[in-house]
């Protein structure tokens, strides 16, 4: 009866995704075909109402329907913004614009990642955390990237090494969104790798958008061939360095303020016996961190995560919590990978299938597994260790890509940097690949390696 009953449930989701994919193929011939409905989308204010009103609509579908799928919501967001291309131009014909709103969800999906991190756990395991966060991401952008430059002739593409150096910075951060609905559902025997791993991941979003923001700026200045290494070097210097380390103190100094702004405000909420309290501060606080952040000279987005992350709520304010964490969760990140989808070169993906899969199998069987072990090895190896060899390799495997590289991909696109459509491809397989193949595994790897139960 059991087996019946799984084998049920399999051809169940694969009957939604098939229904889910042959619609897509539907919507995306349809678009294309009927050359009318492009502009009527475009047409306007009533264009403009019409493809908010359809975003919203895309989002909430993917979210109601893509569990019953069994592939994450994010590569349905990607695949349906594709598919709906045209009915999105009007989102996508100013990078500017784009770019600002992109931004400004970028910050409210950081904030929201330090809110769900909690703050004891996180000073507990800081030394860990700290180590595979910034050291790992550095060893990480590195090896992505040379491991890149040697691929990228073997399929007679010319991309210069800046482009690549930029990639893996993207590509380096890891999106606690993606692992923690597949953590939840597994019964750790040492519950602190759930939150080493969700921490890790908060906080790694944080330093691969920071060095990002380094290459990003040596990308828009590039004026000529180099090599990884010789672009690599100045991230290592000790100028370079000083003012990563400024930017992160004003970054973390402002963070501070929004997170007293929030304890007062929820202190207020407590002392006044309300079982509810208006969402809007709430909401408010990661735009003014990451304003305030970005304008002293600091990292706006880890202002935004610090005031998320050093926030702990009353009881009282649990509710606008809540609200705020459906909201990221069911509308913000939906949006963020249509929109993805939506300014996709269908072109370019294609002709970089080669690369795209490769790069994205060296990234998750080879890149992260080291960088892991690298990293954390000095827990591993101690008397006393708190890690043993499969733990890690456990670790490795949860370490999916996913909103903030989205982010940060579209970011890139839109300041016109060297090569951005190769940038977009390989970070987009890069993503769907990840998200693809790592989740449905991760429990079967769990138990497999005997970390759950």
């Amino acid at each position: 009866m059991q087996l019946f009953g799984k084998a049920e449930r399999a051809q169940g989701i694969l009957t939604t995704y098939a229904l889910f994919f042959v619609l897509a193929l539907g919507l995306a011939w349809v678009t294309r075909a009927w050359e009318f409905l492009p502009a009527i989308f475009q047409g306007g204010e009533e264009g403009f109402y019409l493809s908010l009103g359809l975003l919203f609509l895309v989002g909430y579908l993917v979210n109601y329907f893509a569990p019953k799928t069994g592939v994450p919501s994010f590569v349905w967001a990607i695949v349906f913004g594709i598919a709906l291309q045209p009915l999105f131009f009007i989102f996508t014909q100013d990078k500017h614009a784009l770019l600002i709103v992109v931004e400004l969800l970028a910050a409210f999906v950081l904030f929201g990642g330090g809110v769900e991190v909690p703050f004891k756990n996180f000073k507990k395991f800081f030394a860990p955390i700290a180590t595979i966060s910034l050291v790992g991401t550095l060893i990480t952008i590195f090896l992505f990237a040379y491991s890149l430059e040697l691929f990228v002739p073997l399929f007679d593409l010319a991309i210069p090494s800046i482009a690549l150096l930029l990639t893996a910075a993207i590509l380096s951060s890891i999106d606690p969104t993606a692992i923690i609905p597949t953590l939840k559902n597994l019964r750790l025997k040492k519950p602190f790798l759930r939150d080493i791993a969700v921490s890790e991941s908060a906080v790694n979003d944080v330093a691969g958008t920071i060095i990002t923001r380094f290459f990003l700026v040596a990308a828009l200045a590039f004026a000529g061939s180099s090599t990884v290494f010789n672009e690599f070097l100045p991230l290592l210097s000790k100028a370079t360095l000083e003012t990563l380390a400024l930017e992160i103190m004003w970054g973390v100094g402002v963070g501070i303020f929004g997170a007293w702004m929030l304890a007062r405000w929820s202190h207020s909420v407590a002392q006044s016996g309300q079982d509810w309290s208006d969402p809007a501060l709430f909401f408010s606080v990661p735009i003014f961190m990451y304003a305030l952040g970005s304008l002293v000279g600091g990292s706006g987005f880890l202002a935004a995560f610090v005031a998320g992350l050093l926030y702990d709520g009353e009881h009282e304010t649990a509710s606008v919590r809540h609200f705020f964490e459906t909201f990221v969760d069911g509308f913000i990140k939906p949006v963020i990978f249509i929109l993805l989808g939506a300014i996709v070169p269908l072109g370019v993906l294609a002709g970089t299938a080669g690369i795209g899969i490769v790069a994205a199998f060296v990234f998750m069987f080879a890149i992260r597994p080291l960088v892991v072990f690298v990293s954390l090895m000095p827990w591993l190896v101690r008397e006393g260790a708190l890690f043993e060899w499969r733990e890690l390799v456990f670790l490795s495997f949860i370490r999916e890509t996913g909103a903030i590289p989205a982010v940060l991909i579209l970011v890139a696109v839109s300041a016109g940097v060297v090569a951005s459509e190769y940038i977009f491809a390989i970070g987009m397989w890069v993503i769907m690949l990840t998200l693809l193949i790592e989740p449905p595994l991760t429990p079967w790897l769990a138990r497999k390696l005997g970390v759950a139960r």
